[in-house]
């Protein structure tokens, strides 16, 4: 070691030989940045702490702290650049590793003395040719400022050299990192106790997180990664002043939340929310909505007719209503029929008109389909199908079949062209495969069900697709219109059904019911009449609702007709109550109501609401109503015990008597079977008289009567 001290001390004397002005600028902007370092930390810490502490806190609260850093640092990384040249150069040499050992403890040694002390051993090192090595005091730590003047001393290549062995670069730092995996494994500790900080507080402060950091995370990149990823994790991260109104801005919105939840918790409060948003509509506005509708009807009726599966569609209900397999109501609008008579009569007719036109329709298609005809004649076939479909159509409006019953159709006949329009994709495919027997016996079959198709619908394969998409179409404006004229008019369905409530259905159930009769009032408005839908409409809901409430509220129906009976029955009960000031007697409700009392009873006992004995009594679920209603043909225990005692007391009692005797009291009495029986049966039994049974049994109930047996049957003598 002694060998190496003159080279370090030599080469730092060399250096300082030449003066440069540099270095005491630097020395002097390093001594004015003291006091600004002191202030953050106005406690006077230890260096090496204090050196960590200042830069990962204002890394924490800033989250920015490259540019500063990295402005001072780029003489240092010139320095180290050349440092490392140099080295490089130096490699073949034996006294290079000599030198950086000098180097390093040089640099060791003068951080820990003292400013007087240095500047006394660099005159001294300047004046001797023989230099010595610097006094160290022992192991003394110095204040920041006092360690930043020593920094600032060193000039040259060799203050830079050691700046770059005393800070380490931050790749250095990070393969020093991934080399250590006790210090990869006390970081990621760190992050969870941050971690479980955040949700046991539910925000984390920069000073949180300067205190669980490990202390060799002090790089701006490294604290910058490490609040990305507690933000990343929704952590909030705040200043400790804002911990107060953080406090308070998150019990608010736990209340809202809270209110928040309610609301979505409670169907019935969705639904009025979302009802509200949509607006009433004018009269104008609901005329427009009925064009519509109409309109898109007619559409759909028109596209359904001209298709010719639309015939056999048509026959089949038509021979269905003639079987009295549908109901004329569902099928037949009644207000373009007279009388069912009249449009039953007229059925036949109309029916043979749509047979002989399918007929017609599918010639005319099957010779229009050959290819040897002329264009002019193709022309006049194409004429005369077209006339065809026309008289059709005319026969199907004759029906007067509901919208309904035609859309219904419609959608059936959209199934089977789905069939069709993959019968053409499956033949394009088809032929797009190589010749083979498979392929021609699938390309068989598959025209094979075109054509079935093709003669079914009787029009063409190009047609078919057009036809179905402009049905499907009106079919969708159709029902658009109609939903928001319903959407529109929910708010009518809220203002009856509630006046139904309590009556043993639901408010959500009278909701949808109200809601089932609006449907219907739209399906069945003329706006031609010049009146509000709304008007039209309340009748409809009320209907629905108060069919449903009769329907569906008790658990044994009661007909509709005793349901207005009861209705009325209460109506004069609560008037009678006003007017006698107590509860009416059925006399006096019959009078009233003008029926006769048996009927009132009748009425009352009927209106009761049935309740069910598997109904939880009281707070737990263990009691049930069931349990505390008398079950009159069940045998009382108490009354079980005592005969069964008698039985055994009176078996004692008769083994005293001979055996003729006392099989005779017990047939005479039914002793074993319960059964009594007459003298002359009893004497059948023993083939003796009557009166010689009647003379024994007298006997043997003498006995009885003896006091030594009646003792033990006198205890018994009060059970019924």
């Amino acid at each position: 070691m002694g060998g190496v001290y003159p080279m370090v001390v030599k080469k730092a004397s060399s250096s300082r030989a030449k003066p440069s002005q540099k270095p005491a600028k630097a020395t002097s902007k390093s001594k004015k940045k003291a006091p600004a370092k002191a202030k953050t930390a106005p406690k006077p810490k230890p260096a090496a702490k204090a050196k960590k502490a200042a830069p990962k806190k204002v890394a924490a609260k800033k989250a920015v702290a490259k540019a500063p850093a990295r402005k001072k640092a780029a003489p240092k990384k010139k320095a180290a650049t050349k440092s490392a040249a140099a080295e490089k150069k130096a490699a073949p040499k034996k006294a290079a590793p000599k030198k950086a050992a000098a180097k390093k403890a040089a640099a060791k040694k003068a951080a820990k003395t003292k400013v007087a002390s240095k500047a006394k051993a660099k005159k001294s090192a300047a004046k001797k040719s023989a230099p010595k090595p610097v006094e160290v005091e022992p192991e003394a730590k110095i204040p920041v400022d006092e360690e930043v003047d020593a920094a600032g001393d060193k000039t040259g290549e060799e203050g830079a050299e050691e700046d770059v062995e005393k800070v380490p670069s931050e790749d250095e730092q990070a393969e020093q990192y991934a080399l250590d995996p006790k210090k990869r494994e006390e970081r990621s500790e760190k992050i969870k106790d941050l971690i479980k900080l955040a949700e046991d507080q539910g925000y984390l402060t920069f000073e949180d997180i300067n205190e669980t950091l490990p202390d060799d995370v002090i790089s701006a990149d490294e604290v910058g990664a490490y609040l990305a990823l507690l933000k990343g994790m929704d952590i909030e991260i705040i200043e400790s002043a804002d911990v107060d109104r953080y406090k308070k801005k998150s019990a608010k919105k736990a209340a809202t939340g809270r209110t928040k939840l309610d609301f979505f918790d409670d169907p019935i409060r969705m639904y009025l929310h979302q009802m509200g948003q949509v607006p009433l509509l004018t009269r104008e506005q609901e005329v427009e909505i009925c064009k519509r509708i109409e309109k898109a009807e007619i559409g759909v009726r028109t596209m359904f007719n001209l298709i010719g599966v639309a015939a056999t569609k048509y026959l089949a209900l038509v021979e269905r209503l003639e079987n009295s397999d549908e109901r004329f109501d569902r099928i037949v609008i009644d207000k373009f029929v007279e009388s069912r008579e009249d449009y039953m009569g007229l059925l036949p007719r109309i029916k043979g008109e749509i047979d002989r036109g399918q007929k017609l329709l599918m010639k005319q298609y099957t010779d229009s389909a050959k290819r040897n005809a002329t264009s002019q004649l193709k022309s006049r076939r194409e004429k005369a199908m077209i006339k065809t479909r026309e008289r059709l159509s005319k026969s199907f409006n004759k029906l007067h079949f509901k919208q309904k019953v035609i859309e219904q159709m419609a959608g059936e006949v959209d199934k089977t062209s789905q069939v069709f329009l993959q019968a053409l994709r499956h033949q394009d495919v088809l032929l797009k495969r190589r010749t083979s027997k498979k392929r021609e016996r699938d390309l068989s079959s598959n025209r094979k069900l075109m054509r079935e198709l093709e003669h079914e619908f009787c029009i063409g394969r190009d047609e078919v697709k057009t036809f179905i998409q402009e049905m499907r179409l009106h079919m969708r404006q159709g029902q658009q219109a109609r939903t928001e004229m319903v959407e529109a008019n929910l708010r009518l369905v809220i203002s009856i059904v509630k006046k139904y409530m309590n009556r043993g259905l639901s408010f959500l159930d009278l909701i949808q019911e109200g809601n089932t009769g609006l449907m219907k009032a739209v399906e069945k408005f003329e706006y031609r009449r010049g009146y509000k839908f709304s008007t039209y409409a309340t009748w409809w809901i009320r209907q629905a609702a108060t069919r449903a409430i009769a329907d569906q509220a008790r658990t044994i129906r009661i007909p509709v007709h005793m349901i207005e009976t009861i209705n009325k029955l209460l109506r004069v009960q609560k008037k009678l109550v006003q007017e006698l000031g107590r509860e009416p007697t059925p006399e006096e409700a019959a009078e009233e109501m003008d029926l006769p009392v048996e009927r009132v009873r009748a009425v009352y006992k009927m209106a009761q609401q049935p309740i069910s004995l598997q109904s939880p009594v009281g707070d737990g679920d263990d009691a049930h109503f069931g349990d505390f209603i008398e079950d009159k043909s069940a045998e009382n225990p108490s009354e079980m015990t005592a005969y069964s005692m008698l039985k055994d007391r009176l078996r004692d009692v008769l083994d005293t008597l001979t055996e003729r005797e006392r099989a005779v009291l017990d047939y005479r009495f039914g002793l074993t079977d319960g059964y009594s029986r007459t003298l002359e049966e009893v004497g059948r039994e023993f083939n003796v008289t009557r009166e010689r049974i009647r003379q024994i049994e007298a006997k043997a109930l003498r006995k009885l009567r003896h006091p030594t047996r009646m003792r033990k049957l006198e205890g018994f003598l009060e059970m019924r």
